[in-house]
């Protein structure tokens, strides 16, 4: 009986190790680039050319 048991258990641990080993990805393909965000263009500021009360006038 301890004769199976230990063999059943250096079974199990020589899976996984062996599942450990072989588990990994090996992936050689280049990463992807993210998708450049597209912002809408931002209209100009509004052009207030009035004249302002609170500045002295010129001479």
């Amino acid at each position: 009986m301890r004769k199976l048991r230990r063999i059943l258990v250096a079974m199990l641990i020589g899976m996984t190790i062996s599942a450990g080993a072989f588990g990994q990805k090996n992936d050689n393909r280049p990463p992807k680039e993210n998708p450049k965000v597209v912002e809408k263009p931002k209209p100009p500021p509004s052009n207030n050319n009035q004249n302002n009360s609170n500045k002295p006038k010129k001479p």
